[in-house]
Order: C-alpha cells, then sequence, then structure tokens
C-alpha cells in the first residue's frame, strides 16, 4: 500500500502543478481511505520526503558504482552534482520530487547525499582542491544552487550545458580555480542504463514521450 501511494503521487506530478496536488487525490486514485493513508503517512510532505530518500537509496549504486573509482574528490562532487541536475533537466518528476521533498533534509536525504557527498567534500579538502571550511558550509554552498537550478530548469528551457554552468560555479564558490573547475566539469559521465523497475521504473515510464 505504500508503494501504491507513492506511486500514486508521482502520477500526480507527471499530471498536475505541485500546489494542486492533495491527500484527496492519492486516496481518490488507490480508493482508499483517508485512515489507511495516515497508517503509512503522517502528511503529504512526509510521502515527498519518502519518494525523494527511495530515489536516492535507488540511484546511489548506479551513480557511485563509477564515483567512487575517481581519485580526485572535487571531480567526485562535481559529478554527482551535474547527474543530480542532467537527471531533473531529462526527468522533471524527479527535479519536482527533490525540490517538493524539502531535501536535502535528515528525513529526506538518503544515501547519496548523507554519506557519499560527504565523503567526497573531506577528500577534496585533503586534497587541497576545495578550501577547508565546515563541512555544513560546504554542503551548503553545493546544495543551495544545486536547488535554484533544478527549479530554473522545471520553469525555462535552459542550456543543455546549464548543469556543467551551475557545477562549475558551485566549485569556484569551494576555492577551486577557475582551470581546474573548468577541467573537473568536463569530465566524462557514462551514459547510466537504469533498471525500469522500482520508483526509478514508474518516473522513466512517466517521463517517455508519447508514441
Amino acid at each position: 500500500m505504500e508503494a501504491r501511494l507513492l506511486s500514486a503521487a508521482l502520477l500526480m506530478l507527471a499530471s498536475k502543478p505541485v500546489n494542486d496536488i492533495s491527500v484527496n487525490d492519492l486516496i481518490d486514485h488507490e480508493q482508499v481511505s483517508r485512515g489507511t493513508f495516515y497508517k503509512y503517512f503522517d502528511s503529504l510532505s512526509q510521502v515527498f520526503s519518502q519518494l525523494s530518500a527511495k530515489l536516492e537509496d535507488e540511484l546511489a549504486p548506479f551513480a557511485d558504482d563509477f564515483i567512487h573509482r575517481i581519485p580526485d574528490g572535487s571531480v567526485r562532487v562535481a559529478t554527482g552534482t551535474r547527474l543530480i541536475l542532467h537527471f531533473g533537466s531529462r526527468m522533471p518528476i524527479f527535479g519536482k520530487v527533490m525540490l517538493q521533498s524539502g531535501w536535502p533534509t535528515e528525513r529526506s536525504a538518503g544515501v547519496f547525499l548523507k554519506k557519499n557527498l560527504d565523503r567526497d567534500i573531506r577528500l577534496a579538502m585533503t586534497q587541497g582542491s576545495f578550501s577547508e571550511m565546515p563541512l555544513s558550509v560546504a554542503f551548503n554552498l553545493i546544495i543551495g544552487p544545486m536547488l535554484g537550478g533544478l527549479q530554473t530548469m522545471l520553469i525555462e528551457d535552459c542550456a543543455t550545458d546549464y548543469p556543467e554552468q551551475i557545477t562549475q560555479r558551485i566549485l569556484l564558490s569551494l576555492g577551486m580555480t577557475r582551470e581546474s573547475a573548468l577541467h573537473a566539469v568536463a569530465f566524462p559521465i557514462p551514459e547510466m542504463t537504469l533498471p525500469p523497475v522500482g520508483l526509478i521504473g514508474d518516473i522513466l515510464k512517466l517521463s517517455a514521450p508519447p508514441p
């Protein structure tokens, strides 16, 4: 039932503005009672938090499979940032989930942010690529522009390299030189074949162009 309600929320995101979605929409779609909904979720915002965390948990193994092989911490951060922005560009439903979930918070952020990004920021500081600063400051310098970029891509037609433009400026704010930042965002991202299962599968189906 929890999975059904999460899938229904994705369907709503694909078909109507976020502000028009209500708990009633989900329970009407699944033909369940309000009590059933509240058995699994405290609120609509918790639905989006769960979606965000589950999507991150599904995506993290594919993303980190090649990110952890990159020896340069700053390139790791740049690659992870670009991946999230490109996902948001290719699949607007993904961007909507992240923005509506209050992501990243302790409840909504999954493995990719809570563990892997922290790891890569620390490595970049140790290697001297990023200026020394509290980890929370570096985290906010990355997440703030990333969320702004996702928001912009949902409402505007952006250049195909918009994720790279955002990421380059994030790296500059973290203390990198322009030349080093340009090098980091030029790192090739391999094409990832995502499995058509779980929430990822639902998003792929909903994002597919009509036949």
